[in-house]
């Protein structure tokens, strides 16, 4: 792909982010062991999907690198 990375996501990516989180967060609950990494990647792919949930996020949101405080 040679799309650029975009500064943003609309309403309709964010639900498209949500959608795979569950998925395969029903994956990993139907699994009944899990690595340590599997483990630590579902505890934050669990946040990720609560902070995406967030109604300000409804219409898409800014996307920015993190700075170091």
């Amino acid at each position: 792909m040679t799309d650029r990375p975009t500064d943003h996501l609309s309403g309709d990516e964010i639900m498209a982010l949500k959608f795979a989180a569950h998925r395969q967060l029903t994956r990993w609950a139907q699994k009944e062991r899990l690595s340590p990494r599997q483990r630590a990647q579902r505890a934050a792919l669990a946040r990720a999907v609560r902070v995406l949930g967030d109604q300000a996020f409804a219409h898409g949101c800014e996307l920015r690198v993190p700075t170091e405080e």
